[in-house]
């Protein structure tokens, strides 16, 4: 039982992001013309998703220059959110963020996992990936055993991020 004291402290506690399961992945509304889940505070409807809370919040050591959007820069292509499953480079694409110690330690940490997990079965004479990065993102997909995961033109992606856990790829 908590005290008092306690309680009102936990009733303050707010997450850095807010948690959600498979059965919210699975309501969710990712574009304009499919009814889903509403999520409360939305306003109204635009055909790019902009979060209610606005622009996140970056490190004081990553400068922005200016918000765009895919389709802004990329007119001739449709981004592709995985190229190649067996050659997995974040490091090249994302030199730019490395000024900054944190994305330099989620993209050692993600580049860490995908070569304990994959490098047996990558050296193979049929390479096979056991663990997958972006099966973590959700956009315009279920929640499934092998999600497909494809480039949401409205914006709107769900990450799934462990924090503090141990043995979770097990």
């Amino acid at each position: 039982m908590l005290s008092k004291e306690a309680a009102s402290n936990e009733k303050w506690r707010f997450p850095i992001w807010p948690e959600w399961n498979d059965a919210d992945i699975n309501a969710e509304k990712w574009d304009t013309g499919k009814a889903g889940k509403e999520k409360p505070g939305k306003g109204q409807i635009s055909p790019a998703f902009d979060d209610p809370e606005g622009k996140i919040k970056l490190p004081a050591s990553l400068k922005v220059h200016s918000w765009k959007r895919p389709q802004e820069f990329l007119t001739k292509e449709v981004p592709v959110i995985v190229q190649n499953e067996t050659s997995f480079d974040l490091v090249s694409a994302n030199e730019h963020i490395f000024c900054c110690e944190l994305m330099r330690w989620i993209v050692s940490e993600i580049y860490a996992l995908w070569r304990i997990y994959n490098e047996n079965s990558l050296n193979s004479e049929t390479p096979t990936v056991v663990w997958k990065p972006w099966e973590h993102i959700y956009g315009l997909c279920k929640s499934a055993k092998e999600p497909i995961i494809v480039y949401n033109k409205f914006g709107k992606y769900a990450l799934k991020l462990y924090w503090m856990v141990s043995g979770f790829l097990q």
